[in-house]
């Protein structure tokens, strides 16, 4: 309803998005800008975040540019496993055959990717989320899993996607190998306050709305009350929406803002 009401063709702040419509901020632009890089020389990539800072959706979008006749993509949500259970969830989205014993799986794992590299012409392109959630086992089988003729080659990208206390975890010495194969890394700050505005705006003018609808107090409102997270600004506004919808109003200010900010 609250579409209707304001015109709009769609929910402006869902999940369903095409990665062309997607807000370009400064954190994206440059995350891509490195993960450009990345596929030219290969190796591992740390990106971190707090939840709902838009690792996922600029992840997203790097994938979809990818070329299918030169990379291969594998993504996994969920890294809370055990060793076992990462190589055999590693093994699955490789596309191998089911292995019992974890040194097999090992091995299977390694000749796939270099298949993949040697023979078919491509890249494999491995993407772990949540990694914070992993183990120190797990951490470690890592470090030793992306070790190809000792060391001497890379013919794989892995990006590691985690929250903040993720680099404070790969700064343990148990995890100096696996640090030290690393690449490049990013951390994501967060939209400043121009740029929530600038969010906000586009995501209306991508669901069929061209008028100014946020006042820009209302707007850095948000901003503040979601440390710039995307997450949370589409909450707000969202919220601010059905409120405003709600009372017949056509325009949302800051006192709208105010009334819904305790419901987040």
């Amino acid at each position: 309803m609250d579409n209707i009401y304001f015109g709009l063709k769609k929910r402006p702040f869902s999940k369903e998005i095409s990665t062309d419509e997607m807000f370009q901020s400064y954190d994206s632009k440059e995350t891509l800008i490195r993960l450009d890089h990345l596929k030219n020389h290969r190796g591992i990539f740390l990106l971190t975040g707090e939840p709902g800072g838009g690792k996922t959706s600029i992840l997203r979008k790097f994938v979809s540019k990818l070329n299918p006749q030169v990379y291969r993509h594998a993504y996994t949500p969920h890294s809370s496993v055990t060793r076992s259970d990462f190589y055999r969830q590693l093994n699955f989205i490789l596309g191998q055959s089911h292995k019992s014993r974890k040194s097999d799986l090992f091995i299977q794992i390694q000749k796939a990717i270099l298949k993949d590299y040697d023979q078919n012409g491509k890249i494999p392109c491995i993407i772990l989320d949540e990694c914070q959630m992993m183990d120190t086992l797990t951490l470690r089988e890592i470090a030793l899993i992306t070790n190809f003729e000792m060391d001497s080659r890379l013919p794989f990208i892995l990006i590691l996607i985690g929250q903040p206390e993720f680099r404070e975890t790969l700064k343990k010495a148990v995890h100096e190998p696996l640090a030290q194969r690393i690449s490049m890394s990013y951390h994501i700050a967060g939209l400043d306050k121009i740029e929530t505005q600038q969010y906000i705006q586009h995501r209306l003018k991508v669901a069929g709305r061209t008028e100014p609808l946020f006042t820009d107090k209302a707007s850095q409102l948000i901003f503040e009350l979601s440390n710039g997270l995307p997450r949370k600004i589409g909450n707000y506004a969202q919220d601010a929406m059905t409120l405003a919808r709600i009372k017949k109003l056509k325009t949302i200010d800051e006192e709208i803002v105010i009334k819904i900010k305790g419901g987040i």
